[in-house]
């Protein structure tokens, strides 16, 4: 999904900024590709809703060149605009070696960092993000502890994030005229199927899994995404029926990423062949281990002596 934030000003060139003239900043923005549920931003058209927050920083400090612009679509040439007031709005690259005061001292104006987030508003689960221009990283925390049931999920916006760093005119101009920001997801995205071997007669009532973090800090510096500071515990439910012949696949449900190793996976089933018994308690332990920006895709086969979990070649990055 490329995106482009650019005006009608001269075309970009180096000796444009030799000779003084202005040139602007211009962004083209790409998401890294996935799939009622939270609302997740999975492909062109989805992104196309969204407002876009872009921070600039000064290279090697915390001051904003410009803070919290929009990032807005419109669909016409370019698609992608600054936009303030209703209306585009312009930003024009800073005379690299010009002098700009930063904390009351003299500053050489160079490069700058740029942090997006999508969208323009955050979450109420996500933090207020951080920037650290020593690391060049953004951190933000993230509490999901209300969002722990696929019902709770079907009000969730999903937060994603991107860091591009030491940028000038020069690097824009190499790129095409635009600056290639990369939206990421920080979550991961897990799903359950009933597999077709399970046959006809046995219906999933609900999925569930037991002891999982709901808070966490998020670090992302443009190339490496990390978690860690976890907190709380809680249990996952998602309470849907999957039954062959009806719906075979479970919604989507975003998680917070993070190893957990062997964990047990509980299942409600009903077969009907039984008489309708049903068993509450069916469940295998099962690895989990969770990366940021990846969809696990968990495929279930239940028969009368268990449950059998699959998980290969069902996992892709999201």
């Amino acid at each position: 999904m490329l995106l482009a934030a650019c005006g009608g000003s001269d075309d970009g060139g180096e000796g444009s900024q030799q000779n003084l003239i202005p040139t602007e900043i211009c962004v083209r923005t790409n998401l890294a590709t996935m799939q009622t549920r939270a609302a997740t931003v999975d492909n062109i058209a989805s992104l196309q809703t969204k407002d876009l927050k872009i921070d600039a920083y000064y290279r090697g400090t915390n001051e904003k060149y410009f803070d919290g612009s929009m990032l807005h679509y419109t669909g016409g040439d370019p698609a992608w605009v600054f936009w303030a007031a209703g209306a585009q709005t312009h930003y024009y690259w800073p005379f690299e070696g010009s002098t700009v005061t930063i904390a009351g001292e003299p500053t050489t104006a160079s490069a700058l960092d740029f942090v997006g987030f999508c969208p323009y508003t955050k979450p109420s689960y996500i933090g207020a993000p951080t920037y650290d221009h020593s690391t060049g990283a953004v951190s933000f925390t993230c509490d999901m502890s209300s969002y722990m049931t696929l019902a709770q999920q079907a009000n969730m916006e999903e937060f994603l994030v991107s860091v591009l760093t030491n940028q000038t005119l020069a690097t824009q101009t190499a790129a095409g005229g635009a600056l290639p920001m990369v939206f990421k997801h920080p979550l991961a995205l897990i799903k359950f199927t009933i597999t077709a071997a399970s046959g006809t007669h046995v219906q999933i009532n609900s999925i569930s899994i037991s002891d999982l973090k709901t808070s966490g800090t998020c670090t992302y510096n443009g190339s490496t995404m990390t978690w860690g500071s976890y907190s709380g515990s809680a249990t996952m439910t998602i309470a849907q029926v999957l039954k062959n012949g009806g719906t075979t696949e479970s919604t989507p449900f975003l998680v917070i990423p993070y190893n957990y190793g062997s964990k047990y996976l509980t299942v409600n089933a009903t077969w009907d062949d039984w008489s309708d018994v049903t068993i509450s308690d069916y469940g295998t332990n099962v690895d989990f281990n969770w990366e940021p920006g990846y969809i696990y895709t968990y495929n279930l086969t239940l028969d009368k002596y268990g449950l059998k979990v699959n998980i290969s070649k069902f996992t892709e990055q999201w």
